[in-house]
C-alpha cells in the first residue's frame, strides 16, 4: 500500500510540473504579444465597394489595383504584396470613374473613406459609387457611301443584317464609348466576308448631356471588291508550293473574303506537316486585286515518340511511335506503331493521304495485329482498315470505313459453358459514323453527338451477317467559372438472327472506369459461373449482350482558389447489357454513385474515382447457389486513370 501512494504521488508530483511549465510558458507568449510591437508599414486589410448597382463587386476590383491578402495571407503575414499607400488609393478612384465613364456613365461620382481596423497599420477601404443616369442612345443611322445597287446588295445579305441587329451602338442602347471598336469591327467583318478587303468605318455621336442622349452616324465607305492576285509563301517548304495553295483552298482570281482567309489557315494548320500557319495581307496599293502572304513553319520530317501511363485496368500501358510526315515530298505521312498493356498489345502501319477530293477529305488505311486477354475470352486478330474521313466543318465530321479481319477467340475459362471454347472467325465490315460537337474550343461545352451504324457480312464475305447501331451523346453545362454538370447516354443494340452464336468480341459489355464505375470492367451485365479444376465455384465470367444502355451523371468543380489545377467531382451511373432485346424486361438498371478527386496536370487530369453499388445482383456480390464467396469490397469499383470519365 505505501509503495502505491508513493507511486501515485510522484505521478502526481510530475503532472503538477507540467502544468507549471505550460503555464509559464502561456504566460511567457502572453507578455510577449503584450510587448509594444515594432513599427510596421500600413497594410490595405479590407477593400469595399458600394453605391455600385449596374456591375457586381467581383467585376469592379478586376478594375483596381487595392486588393486585400486572403485569409492564409492574413494568417502567416505575407503583407509584401498589400501595401497601402494615399495615391495608389486615389488612382483606383480615377480607375473606377473611368471605367464607368468609358461605359456611358457621364455623371458618376467616385470618392473613398479609408478607417483603421483593431491595429493602426490595417487600412480598411471603402469606396462609395453615385452611378447616376447614364447616356442612352436616341437614334442610330448607317449610311453607306456606295451606287444604290451596291448598297441595297450590302444591306440584303446575311452577315450585314446580322451586324445592323448585333451591334452595340443600337438605338434605346446604353452609349459606351468604349464598345466603338467592336462596332467598327461587327461592320468591318460583314463587308470582309461580302469581298470588300479594304472599307472604311467612320463613326460621329451628337452627344445631349443635359437630356442624357445620343444620336449616333456610322457611315460606312465599302470601296471595291477584291479578287486574290497573287500568293506569297514565307517559310521553308518540303512540298511544292501548288500542293500547299491546294490545301488552302485558295485560288488566283476567287474573291476575297475573311472567312475564306480564316478557313485556309485552318486547312494548313490540320494538315499534318504543318506546325504553324498565318495567312496576311502584306502592306499594299488599294485596289481591286489583293496579294496574300502566307507564312508557315513544318514540324520535322521524322520523329520518334513514346508514352507511358498507369491504371487500374490496363495496369501499366505504353505506347512507341515512329513517324515520316512527307513521303516522296507529296504530304503523306506512314507511322509504324506499338502499343502495349496488361489487357492488350497492338502493333500496326498506317499511310495517310491527306487530300482526296479537297483539303476536307483524307484517308488512312492500316495494317494492324492485335492481341486482347479479356476477363471472358482471349482474342487474335490480324486486319486491314481503310477510312475515308471529311470534315464538314469545324465541328461536324463524318466518315466511312471498311475493315476485313481474320480472328481466333479462346474462351478464357473451359469450365465456362460458353458458345464455342475455340471460334475462328472472319470479319468484314462497313462503318458509318458522325461526330458534332457544340463548341470549338478545347474545353467540354454544350451538346456532343456520336451517332455510328455498322454493317457485317453484306455481300457474303464474313462469317457473321449482323448490324450493330450505337449512339452516344453528351452534353456539358458551366454552372458558374468553376462549376460544370456532365451528363452521358450511351446505347447501342446488335441486329442478328442467330440465338447464340455471337463472337464475344463483337458483344457488348458495360462497367468500367469510363462506363458504369461501380463495377469492374465489363463486370456489370449477365454472367456464368466459372470452376476450379476441382469443380469447385471460383468466380462470375461476364456474358456480353446485344443490348445496352449506360448514363452518367457528373458534376465537376474545380478548387484552383484553394489548391491550383486540383478539383473534386461527384457522379451517378447506370447501366445495363442484355443478351438480346427480348431479355429487357428481364434484366433492370443498375446504378453505382460515388465521387472522386482530379488533378490538371501536363498529360491531361489525372483521376481517381470510387463508386459503391446501389442495387447489385447475387452475381455482383459473389453468391452462387446462397453461398456468399464474396466479401464488402465487392459493391466497391476504385478507378485510377488519366483523362475525364467522358
Amino acid at each position: 500500500m505505501l509503495s502505491y501512494l508513493k507511486k501515485n504521488t510522484i505521478t502526481a508530483g510530475k503532472v503538477t510540473i507540467l502544468w507549471l511549465m505550460v503555464f509559464i510558458t502561456v504566460n511567457d507568449l502572453y507578455a510577449f504579444q503584450q510587448e509594444e510591437a515594432p513599427e510596421r508599414s500600413p497594410v490595405v486589410w479590407s477593400v469595399e465597394i458600394e453605391g455600385n448597382e449596374t456591375y457586381r463587386n467581383i467585376v469592379l476590383m478586376n478594375a483596381i489595383a487595392n486588393e486585400s491578402p486572403s485569409l492564409v495571407q492574413k494568417i502567416f503575414k505575407r503583407f509584401d504584396n498589400f501595401l497601402y499607400t494615399e495615391n495608389e488609393v486615389r488612382r483606383d478612384q480615377i480607375r473606377l470613374r473611368r471605367y464607368y465613364e468609358r461605359r456611358g456613365f457621364h455623371n458618376v461620382e467616385v470618392d473613398y473613406h479609408v478607417t483603421e481596423g483593431d491595429k493602426e497599420w490595417k487600412k480598411n477601404i471603402l469606396f462609395t459609387v453615385i452611378e447616376g443616369v447614364p447616356l442612352s442612345i436616341h437614334s442610330t443611322e448607317v449610311n453607306i457611301q456606295a451606287d444604290s445597287s451596291i448598297s441595297r446588295e450590302i444591306r440584303e445579305t446575311r452577315d450585314f443584317e446580322r451586324a445592323i441587329s448585333r451591334h452595340q451602338y443600337r438605338e434605346g442602347r446604353r452609349f459606351e464609348p468604349i464598345r466603338q471598336p467592336d462596332v467598327e469591327g461587327a461592320f468591318l467583318q460583314a463587308l470582309g466576308n461580302l469581298g470588300y478587303a479594304w472599307p472604311e468605318i467612320e463613326i460621329q455621336t451628337a452627344v445631349d448631356s443635359l437630356a442624357g442622349l445620343v444620336d449616333v452616324k456610322i457611315r460606312i465607305t465599302p470601296n471595291s471588291k477584291t479578287y486574290f492576285r497573287e500568293f506569297q509563301v514565307e517559310g521553308e517548304l518540303s512540298i511544292p508550293k501548288r500542293m500547299l495553295l491546294r490545301q488552302s483552298g485558295l485560288r488566283e482570281g476567287d474573291l476575297y473574303t475573311r472567312d475564306e482567309i480564316q478557313n485556309a489557315q485552318r486547312n494548313i494548320f490540320n494538315h499534318h506537316l504543318f506546325r504553324f500557319a498565318t495567312i496576311t495581307l502584306p502592306e499594299q496599293e488599294y485596289d481591286s486585286t489583293l496579294s496574300t502572304l502566307i507564312r508557315v513553319r513544318e514540324f520535322e520530317p521524322r520523329t520518334i515518340e513514346a508514352s507511358v501511363g498507369v491504371g487500374m485496368e490496363e495496369i501499366i500501358r505504353g505506347q512507341a511511335q515512329w513517324e515520316h510526315r512527307n513521303i516522296n515530298g507529296r504530304g503523306h505521312r506512314y507511322s509504324a506503331n506499338a502499343r502495349a498493356s496488361f489487357i492488350e498489345q497492338r502493333l500496326s502501319s498506317d499511310y495517310l493521304v491527306p487530300y482526296i477530293f479537297n483539303s476536307k477529305s483524307r484517308n488512312v488505311t492500316s495494317l494492324f495485329g492485335l492481341h486482347r486477354l479479356e476477363e471472358a475470352f482471349e482474342l487474335f486478330q490480324v486486319g486491314l482498315n481503310s477510312s475515308l474521313i471529311y470534315q464538314i466543318d469545324r465541328n461536324k465530321t463524318a466518315s466511312l470505313s471498311y475493315e476485313y479481319s481474320l480472328n481466333e477467340e479462346l474462351s478464357r475459362d473451359q469450365q465456362v459453358d460458353l458458345p464455342d471454347t475455340v471460334l475462328s472467325y472472319d470479319k468484314s465490315s462497313f462503318v458509318l459514323s458522325g461526330y458534332y460537337s457544340e463548341g470549338y474550343s478545347r474545353g467540354q461545352r454544350g451538346w456532343v453527338l456520336q451517332p455510328s451504324i455498322e454493317l457485317s457480312g453484306t455481300f457474303g464475305e464474313s462469317t457473321f451477317k449482323f448490324q450493330k447501331l450505337n449512339l452516344d451523346v453528351r452534353k456539358y453545362t458551366q454552372i458558374t467559372n468553376s462549376l460544370t454538370l456532365a451528363n452521358r447516354v450511351n446505347g447501342g443494340v446488335i441486329f442478328y438472327t442467330q440465338p447464340d452464336s455471337l463472337p464475344s468480341n463483337i458483344r457488348y459489355y458495360s462497367g468500367g472506369t469510363n462506363s458504369v464505375r461501380g463495377w469492374g470492367r465489363q463486370n456489370l451485365g449477365p454472367k456464368a459461373p466459372a470452376f476450379t479444376e476441382n469443380g469447385a465455384f471460383d468466380s462470375f465470367i461476364p456474358l456480353g449482350g446485344r443490348a445496352t444502355f449506360l448514363f452518367n451523371i457528373e458534376l465537376r468543380q474545380t478548387l484552383d482558389r484553394i489548391i491550383p489545377n486540383f478539383g473534386v467531382a461527384a457522379f451517378l451511373d447506370g447501366g445495363q447489357v442484355w443478351q438480346n432485346i427480348a431479355s429487357l424486361p428481364s434484366r433492370p438498371l443498375q446504378f453505382g454513385a460515388g465521387g472522386g478527386f482530379r488533378y490538371q496536370s501536363p498529360i491531361g487530369p489525372v483521376r481517381v474515382d470510387i463508386a459503391y453499388k446501389l442495387n447489385p445482383t447475387e452475381e455482383d456480390l459473389r453468391i452462387y447457389n446462397g453461398w456468399d464467396y464474396g466479401s464488402a469490397w465487392d459493391r466497391i469499383g476504385i478507378h485510377f486513370s488519366i483523362g475525364q470519365a467522358f
